[in-house]
């Protein structure tokens, strides 16, 4: 593992090898320039030699040569056998020579080569008249040179195992050159050669040693006080990045080994610390957050978006409160969170971002919803067992007042049937026959009235079990094929029959459905009064539930207090009449097993009445898939 500490230790490694090579780029520059230095002081004072070397030529050349006293090493000058006067004697007999400008330069130049330290000079030319200033190939090379423009020559070499400066300029012809270098067709301003200077570099390089010592000297210096420097900095920062490791241990410690997602985000939304933990929680590492902090947004469940930025945007105006929201990880799983957040201050006080805290309660919430779902399961058992039970009390009470009702109705006939029995018998055994045939009608108006409430009470305990398929009903043709059935007692009655058209289709029992049709009309007809015209209108109408279906008469009508009453078993607002007061306690039964309802609306006796019930408008399938 890369620490601080080892990338301070290698920064100083790397730092020092930097400061090791500037000294020592520094110490080469040091040592270039003073060896530049030396050569340069060389040039100047073979540059000066030359000055002064033409500086005399000159004045020779100015005053027509110079004569001296006739020597072995000063014997006239055969090649000035041509100039008058060449030899001279005084009048004491002395017998003097001239010595030309060249003569004077190469004897003076012979002189100094003969003194090892001094500067060496040598006149020559690429038309040498004398043997002595025939060029070397250095100078052959630098007198063509000045042919082709150059000013000036210089360049260190070796003569005689010595180190020299050498440096040689051209020679320009002047007029006073003439006098003597006419014959070899020079003229005014042609380069006739030139005088090179070769001034030794041994005496200076002992000044350049001390100075290079001196640098050297110098540099060691520089160097280990910067390699100290980098050692003690490095020893600092070693000390401070141990106690900031250790500080971080701390924090990490307690950050990233945790199961919550924590993280801390700035003012400007980027993330500045995200625990590793966020990989299990919502799929994404840190890092992901880190490149891209509006990732947040993308994770979290499109449906609780926007509570979200409401809840990030109140905490970061000091508002923070918990919240619940749910993530989609990269593999599509759902996950809720449990966030909780606060504002964070620097030392200073200033606001520094939010510090959030995210749990997953998945788990809690699935176990949450399971016990909803079992309480709402527990609460619909117990709904379910008291409807059952306040059914069951119904049903119970129904069958009481049925049983009380078959009790009374049909020991009614029974009675009559044995008292005109009793009646029977007593004539004949009085002889009196002629009252036999009045009680023997009774007696089968009795029984026929008896058969008549069994077959009632046949019909309805058939509704419920007995069940046909259910078919989709056209209530328009039903309705036909119902006034087909009762046309006797409707024209009888003289009862006008208002049918509205298109009736809604149902779905349902056919035969069932006629029958309560059957009912609602036969009463209507039944209790339509003293009516002079008597209406009836079959319709259907919107009501909460759906299409409405009515029958509505003009008729006695039912007081608010029976509206209920009438539907009861044997139940009859007029007793003198037809029936056996089953008829609506039927109609009601199969519509409620149809899954509808069926009610009276009349606003009081003689306002007429109007019969209303709802059925299924669906088929049974889509009713269970809705």
């Amino acid at each position: 593992m890369v620490t601080q500490i080892h990338t301070i230790r290698r920064f100083s490694i790397v730092l020092a090898l930097f400061w090791t090579a500037g000294i020592a780029v520094s110490l080469l520059w040091f040592y270039k320039h003073e060896q530049d230095t030396v050569l340069e002081i060389a040039r100047a004072e073979a540059r000066a030699t030359y000055e002064k070397d033409s500086l005399y030529r000159r004045w020779a050349t100015n005053h027509g040569g110079v004569y001296v006293t006739v020597s072995a090493s000063s014997p006239p000058n055969p090649n000035l056998a041509m100039v008058p006067e060449r030899d001279v004697v005084t009048p004491s007999g002395r017998a003097l020579t001239l010595v030309n400008p060249a003569y004077m330069t190469r004897q003076v130049f012979e002189l100094a080569d003969s003194q090892k330290n001094l500067v060496r000079g040598h006149i020559t030319s690429l038309k040498p008249i004398r043997p002595e200033n025939v060029p070397d190939p250095w100078e052959a090379r630098a007198l063509l040179k000045f042919e082709q423009g150059v000013k000036e020559v210089s360049e260190v070499q070796v003569i005689n195992g010595r180190r020299y400066m050498r440096l040689m300029r051209p020679f320009v012809t002047e007029e006073g050159c003439l006098k003597c270098h006419a014959r070899q067709g020079y003229k005014v301003g042609d380069i006739r050669g030139g005088i090179s200077a070769s001034v030794p570099i041994e005496p200076n390089e002992g000044a350049f040693a001390s100075v290079i010592m001196g640098g050297v000297a110098s540099h060691s210096i520089l160097w280990l006080l910067g390699v100290g420097m980098i050692g003690t900095g490095s020893r600092v920062l070693t000390r401070s990045a141990r106690v900031l490791e250790k500080s971080e241990e701390r924090y990490r410690t307690v950050a990233d080994y945790t199961d919550d997602w924590e993280y801390w985000q700035a003012p400007d939304r980027t993330f500045r610390y995200v625990s590793p933990s966020c990989k299990k929680l919502c799929g994404y590492g840190h890092e992901a957050f880190y490149a891209d902090h509006t990732l947040i947004e993308r994770v979290i469940h499109p449906d609780d978006l926007a509570a979200y930025l409401d809840h990030e945007h109140a905490s970061f105006d000091g508002n923070p409160s918990p919240i619940d929201f749910r993530i989609v990880r990269p593999d599509g799983e759902v996950r809720w969170i449990s966030h909780i957040c606060r504002v964070v201050y620097t030392k200073e006080g200033a606001e520094s971002g939010v510090r959030a805290s995210n749990r997953d309660i998945t788990d809690r919430k699935r176990a949450d919803e399971a016990l909803r779902e079992q309480a709402l399961l527990l609460e619909s058992e117990v709904r379910e067992r008291k409807e059952r039970e306040l059914e069951l009390e119904a049903k119970n009470a129904e069958l009481e007042r049925f049983t009380y009702t078959v009790s009374h109705d049909l020991k009614s006939p029974l009675i009559t049937i044995k008292g005109f029995a009793g009646a029977v018998i007593k004539d004949l055994q009085n002889g009196q026959s002629q009252r036999l045939d009045g009680d023997v009608r009774r007696i089968m108006a009795a029984a026929d009235k008896m058969t008549a409430l069994l077959d009632d009470l046949l019909e309805l305990s058939r509704v419920g079990r007995i069940v046909n398929a259910p078919t989709l009903i056209d209530m328009n043709a039903l309705t036909h094929e119902v006034l087909a059935q009762l046309a006797g007692p409707l024209e009888q009655r003289g009862v006008e029959v208002l049918l509205q058209q298109e009736l809604p289709t149902v779905w349902g029992d056919q035969r069932r459905i006629c029958e309560v049709l059957q009912n609602l009309l036969e009463n209507a007809i039944k209790y339509a009064g003293e009516q002079p015209h008597p209406c009836i209108e079959i319709g259907v109408r919107d009501g909460e539930e759906g299409a409405v279906f009515t029958v509505r008469d003009n008729g006695m009508g039912v007081a608010q207090q029976y509206h209920e009453t009438i539907f009861g078993l044997f139940n009859k607002l007029d007793a003198r009449s037809e029936g056996t007061g089953i008829g609506l306690a039927l109609a009601r039964r199969i519509i409620e097993f149809h899954g509808g309802r069926l009610w009276v609306e009349s606003e009081g006796a003689g306002q007429g009445s109007t019969f209303c019930f709802t059925l299924n408008m669906t088929p049974p399938a889509a009713a269970t898939e809705s």
